[in-house]
Formats: C-alpha cells, structure tokens, sequence
C-alpha cells in the first residue's frame, strides 16, 4: 500500500471504531501522541488507549480526504462533533492527525487541536517528529494560577466585551484574547467548566441579545436583525442558543420582560 491508501484504511476504520483494523496498519513499534495531554504511548498500551479512547468518546469526525503529503508525514485533516449535533453544525474543534510511514505501515500518530484559520496544514505537519516518543511536544503544563486567570478572563470577557460578536470568533481569537494557549483554553473549558467552545461563546451572543431586546421599543423588534447583531449566524442557532441559555424563547422573554 502506498501513504495515501494507509491514510484512507485509517480513516475508515477509526471511523468503525475498528482498534484491530488499526493494528493491521500500525509498525510494530508505533506510537501515538497526543498534543492536548502531551502524552506519548506505544506498545501493548497504545491498544489499551485506542480503545479507552473510542469507549469514552462522545463526539463524532467529519475527515477531510484531501490528504497532503508532507516530508514530516501525512495530514488529516477533520473536524469534532458532539453526538447530538447529527447535522454537523457546529464543531467543537478542529483537528489534524500527522501519520508517518515506515516499511509500508503506520510508524508515529500525532493528534493536534487546530483553527483553520490560523494553522496552516503545512505548519501542523512541522510539530511531527518522526520519533516523537522522545519528548513532549507540546506538555499541558496548565497549573491552579493559570486556570484560575483564564476562568476569570473568560467571566470578564463574557460580561464585558464586545468580541463574541464577530460571527467569524474563533478559539484561535479567544486564547489570544485572554493570553493563553489554544489547549489550555479548552482544557479550561471543556474539563473544568464542562462545557465547549461553541456553547460558551452562543451563551454570550444570548446575553448580549437580551440587552438588545430590553432596550427596543415594543413594536419595533426584528429578531432576525437582533440576531445578526449579537453574532449568530442564522436566526435557529439564535433562538437555540436563547433557550439553552435562559430556558424560555425570545419572545417569551420579552412577554416576561415587559410585563
């Protein structure tokens, strides 16, 4: 098999969930790491992690095919998505997986978290080693003070800026907001305060919309255009948002408001 048909076999198979069609593809001394954690396994370990992995995995990848060959590896490219979000609306991350290839299998699986908008595929492919076991490439190294800023950061900004309104926001542009690292910032966020990027960000456009409909007159609301102005990039991620975020629709809320 050449590079492109052992990336695709992958793919297809980390779709199925399959760990021994994995194996078939995998160098007898493989391994894999994982950026978020910085961790490295290999040997009878990496079975034991890719089926932990699969086992507790709650979300679901869209694989971008259009492989590109790199001399560093192999990228795949995709997107995550938590399992209820069946249509694919809005990704949790994105991600990029650098395969290298050694006698015709899988020698080394980098696993990176990425914005597209501001990783190229090239600079993804520059962070895999070809024997990356040797050191953590990119340790968490997120202690108690650093979180602590972050979560109040993000407090501050979801109160006191105006940025989720860029309806192009991306965890690129909030980890450079706070000043923090784009896996810091979703450790903080997803572990921590259990919840994702794309829920935090539309609770905020929601509260901003709030102000905006206490402030209009009666009679002269145009939800679409609220919607539009607090961020949302259609009027059905507006109206889910508002009802996740204070249990009652817009237009209940205003009934309740102005009463």
């Amino acid at each position: 098999m050449d590079a492109l048909e052992i990336a695709h076999r992958f793919c297809v198979c980390w779709d199925r969930q399959d760990v021994t069609g994995i194996e078939r593809l995998l160098h007898p001394q493989a391994s894999f790491h994982d950026s978020f954690w910085g961790e490295t396994v290999s040997g009878n370990e990496l079975t034991k992690y890719l089926r932990a992995s699969f086992d507790e995995d709650t979300r679901w990848y869209l694989v971008d095919e259009n492989f590109l060959l790199t001399p560093n590896g192999i990228i795949i490219r995709y997107l995550a998505f938590d399992q209820a979000d069946t249509n694919g609306t809005n990704p949790v991350f994105n991600g990029a997986e650098v395969l290298t290839i050694s006698d015709g299998l899988i020698m080394t699986i980098s696993d990176f978290y990425c914005d597209p908008d501001a990783v190229q595929l090239l600079e993804v492919s520059q962070l895999a080693e070809a024997r990356h076991g040797q050191f953590n490439i990119a340790p968490l190294g997120l202690g108690a003070k650093t979180s602590g800023r972050i979560k109040r950061e993000l407090a501050r900004l979801s109160t006191e800026s105006t940025v989720f309104l860029d309806p192009e926001f991306t965890v690129t542009k909030l980890a450079n907001h706070i000043g923090c690292s784009v896996m810091h910032l979703f450790h903080v966020l997803e572990v921590e305060k259990q919840t994702s990027f794309v829920v935090f960000v539309d609770e905020c456009r929601a509260r901003f919309a709030s102000s905006l409909l206490a402030d209009i007159p009666a009679g002269t609301i145009d939800l679409e255009r609220v919607a539009a102005q607090s961020g949302f990039a259609d009027i059905g991620t507006f109206h889910s948002a508002f009802q996740q975020t204070f249990g009652t629709s817009a237009e209940q809320y205003m009934r309740q408001f102005r009463h």
